[in-house]
């Protein structure tokens, strides 16, 4: 009997140890919020708070996300502690863009912790390698994802700011955070989610007026109603699933 006791702890401690463990790093676009304070007309809701749905049982989320974070000051305020708690084999999506453009599109200085601006090119790309070789030093999986859309439309279509192409200039590439990001995954051999690409071909097909009533709050064109982030996360499951990188439902 003592002998097919230790025999089950060992499962079911086996089992434990082989969940899958996602980390996600990223701004309030993707942030948990309260279910009770962000209800009815204040309802707010990051993509990756609704993540778990897709999920499955040996897989778990956690997510570390914050409200009014940059590539750089996440990783000045948060980063360390976060990085401390890795292992191999855990995966962290990292998701940033919308903070870094504060500066229009300009390096804050390196010694303010809390500056959030950072240029395309320049501080935003050390930042996201950063992340990534540190998450890899510590034997686990990066996985760069392209920011989410803003609401800005123009004859029903989505400018260049809206996917933080600050230009707004369609093929120039200097203030293009969307284009920096995917220079970093093709250098460093990083999979890539395009959520800018899916979340803009999604918003178009709702066009202007329905997506603002369905996806977004309505204080503003950034940030998410439940049934938003409840999409864009779908969107986010679909293409890690398609390119192997996750088992989801």
């Amino acid at each position: 009997m003592k002998v097919r006791f230790i025999i089950l702890f060992i499962l079911a401690f086996s089992f434990t140890q082989a969940k899958t463990r996602v980390f996600s790093i990223g701004d309030s676009t993707m942030a948990d919020y309260d279910t009770i304070k962000y209800s009815g007309a204040n309802e707010q809701r990051g993509w990756c708070q609704l993540f778990p749905k897709f999920l499955n049982t040996d897989v778990t989320l956690k997510n570390a996300a914050r409200n009014g974070r940059s590539s750089k000051s996440f990783y000045k305020e948060l980063w360390v502690k976060l990085r401390n708690e890795l292992k191999p084999g855990d995966i962290v999506f990292i998701q940033f863009g919308h903070n870094d453009e504060k500066q229009n599109g300009l390096d804050t200085d390196e010694k303010d912790s809390t500056a959030r601006g950072t240029a395309p090119w320049g501080l935003f790309q050390k930042y996201l390698k950063l992340y990534v070789n540190e998450t890899r030093e510590r034997g686990a999986i990066p996985v760069l994802i392209t920011p989410v859309v803003r609401r800005y439309f123009k004859d029903e279509k989505l400018t260049q700011k809206a996917q933080h192409n600050l230009s707004e200039v369609l093929g120039d590439s200097t203030l293009n955070y969307v284009t920096a990001m995917k220079s970093v995954a093709r250098e460093l051999k990083v999979p890539l989610i395009d959520l800018t690409a899916s979340t803009k071909k999604l918003l178009e097909s709702y066009g202007s007026e329905k997506s603002k009533a369905v996806l977004y709050v309505n204080s503003d064109d950034t940030h998410l109603k439940k049934e938003g982030a409840y999409q864009f996360a779908k969107l986010a499951a679909n293409e890690l699933k398609e390119k192997g990188i996750l088992k989801l439902k």
